[in-house]
């Protein structure tokens, strides 16, 4: 019998990072949507340490082979563990001695994302994943040791990887720039998200009256961190109401920036001077079923960030067909979602003409016809994603 493929997944990400987990989820579920004959020959498992959200683990288990919880499979830290680990460092230059007992104890092929040195000679192999390089072009948003922390992983994967995916175009062109004598292949990966068959069926009006929404509303589904932008979008409904126009805007996402503790504060500021108390809702982190209802349900999809590896958001309103104003981030460029329309990113009163012109026409709710189109895309675009993952993987 031939032996099987066995692919090791990361999880990334949790509450303070979403984008990450979401990112996990979504390769597994591209590798899950091949035809039988392709998925029989390679495993899915997924490693974790911190507990994952009960609604995330009922929607992969059925497409895992094995989910290892790291704190219980790794040997036990101790005086001898910590000699013999040091030995190996030092003698055998091997960087995480404990995690490759692991891994070659389990027998897998590729473990992603994770940095195995070109240099070392290993039964697995494994490929470092950069989500972007916003604290090159926004350092302000970064404390200094954030920066200084970024500045030495990638620097080290540039060094000592023979490769690194990239989730953009954009990325892997910054790669180049920020390391130019880096001998590390860039390999592009722009994910694709995948949705519940289910969740197109759904009455999006129920969720709508669920929190106590009115029936017509732009949605924003961001955390509140500063590159987002929210505050751009607040100028712009100011802007607005000087012509007697009052959109209303839906806001869903977790509301703590670590990195500015009092941004939302900033935020609460800004709505209540400006006098957008009926106009915006802010949700919170929602469960993501009812998020992407209430995606369904909008008039369309705003997101107006200054910065993205590769937008979810995008990707999201990919699959329901919705329409969306996007900041015009060159990510999101590359992204080019149908039906899409883009504002210069530092100008509230070019996206405040987008947003009056929309409230004005756009009806709310689902448009089935454009919905069931993008079903069938996505579909395809989530295969030729996880192709292109599996690509990469068996290529280590």
């Amino acid at each position: 019998m031939k032996k099987l493929f066995k692919i090791g997944l990361i999880m990334q990400g949790g509450i303070g990072w979403i984008g990450g987990t979401e990112y996990i989820k979504n390769i597994i579920l591209a590798l899950s949507s091949f035809p039988n004959e392709e998925r029989e020959t390679f495993e899915i498992c997924l490693l974790y340490n911190q507990d994952i959200a009960p609604d995330i683990q009922n929607q992969l288990k059925p497409y895992l082979n094995a989910a290892y919880k790291l704190e219980n499979e790794l040997e036990q830290i101790n005086f001898v563990g910590r000699l013999k680990w040091k030995i190996r460092r030092v003698l055998f230059k091997q960087t995480d001695p404990r995690f490759s007992d692991f891994l070659n104890k389990n027998k897998f092929n590729f473990i992603y994302p994770y940095l195995v040195p070109k240099n070392e000679k290993l039964l697995y192999q494994g490929c470092p994943w950069i989500y972007d390089f916003q604290h090159k072009y926004l350092p302000d948003l970064f404390t200094k040791s954030d920066v200084e922390g970024r500045d030495r992983g990638f620097a080290q994967i540039a060094d000592l990887s023979s490769r690194v995916v990239l989730s953009s175009k954009t990325a892997a062109a910054d790669f180049q720039k920020f390391f130019p004598d880096s001998k590390c292949q860039t390999e592009v990966l722009q994910f694709r998200t995948s949705l519940p068959s289910n969740w197109y069926e759904l009455n999006t009006v129920a969720i709508q009256q669920k929190y106590n929404l009115p029936d017509r509303f732009f949605l924003i589904s961001n955390q509140f961190w500063q590159h987002k932008n929210h505050l751009i979008v607040l100028e712009s409904l100011k802007i607005l109401q000087k012509s007697s126009i009052y959109p209303v805007i839906v806001c869903t996402g977790h509301i703590y920036d670590h990195r500015k503790p009092d941004y939302i504060d900033i935020i609460l500021k800004a709505i209540h001077t400006y006098g957008l108390v009926n106009q915006v809702y802010l949700l919170g982190l929602i469960p993501r079923i009812d998020q992407i209802q209430l995606m369904r349900h909008s008039l369309a999809v705003i997101q107006p960030s200054l910065f993205e590896g590769w937008s979810t958001v995008v990707e999201d309103a990919r699959c329901l067909g919705k329409k969306m104003i996007l900041s015009d981030f060159p990510v999101h460029l590359e992204q080019d979602p149908p039906g899409s329309v883009f504002f210069e990113r530092n100008s509230p009163q070019q996206l405040a003409d987008l947003i009056g012109e929309w409230w004005e026409k756009l009806p709310a709710g689902v448009n089935l016809e454009e919905e069931s189109l993008a079903q069938q895309r996505n579909k395809e675009d989530v295969k030729k994603f996880g192709y292109r993952f599996l690509e990469i993987a068996r290529n280590s």
